[in-house]
């Protein structure tokens, strides 16, 4: 049975016709996965924001979305990897995938990193589906991709993989052991 939703929506504050208003984005709802903690934020007629909390040691391998989305790292440092490529990112950097376009996310560091996801399409049609999302098709879709050889930490890594050996060029990495 799934959880309460309410409990897992931000709190927005409705100033006007037009516009809602969330404060502190780091104290906010959000439903744990294999991904971090993810959450919502805000949805518009047309967008949608939300946030990953992605703790130390995480590792997402690529994976594509349908729509284009604008990330800011708000907190701690992690490595963006998009079609083999990897940049290493800290707080105050933003960047742009296209729809389609496959990225994965690695937290070769000891901190959590906190990153806002603005899309540029509205995916759920309510903050409610998308939390329904998260705690009901989230979990089986991540032990699927589990169950095919998916590997969520650097811990599972091979000593050779090259989210591993990027890690060991940045300072501060402390993944791998």
């Amino acid at each position: 049975m799934a959880e309460n939703t309410d409990r897992l929506l931000p709190d927005v504050t409705n100033l006007t016709d037009g516009v809602d208003v969330v404060h502190d984005v780091y104290d906010q709802p959000g439903v744990d996965t294999a991904e971090g903690r993810v959450g919502m934020l805000l949805q518009g007629e047309d967008v949608q924001s939300q946030f990953i909390e992605m703790p130390g040691g995480m590792y997402m391998d690529e994976h594509a979305h349908e729509t284009e989305s604008i990330i800011v790292t708000l907190r701690g440092e992690w490595v963006l990897c998009a079609r083999g490529e990897r940049e290493h990112m800290t707080a105050g950097d933003v960047f742009w995938f296209g729809p389609g376009v496959p990225t994965g996310y690695e937290v070769p560091f000891d901190d959590d990193a906190f990153i806002l996801i603005f899309k540029g399409t509205k995916t759920d049609d309510s903050p409610e589906e998308f939390v329904s999302y998260l705690q009901n098709e989230v979990p089986d879709l991540l032990d699927e991709e589990r169950e095919d050889g998916a590997v969520f930490s650097f811990d599972e890594l091979d000593d050779d993989h090259a989210a591993v050996e990027f890690a060991r060029r940045l300072d501060g990495a402390t993944y791998p052991e």
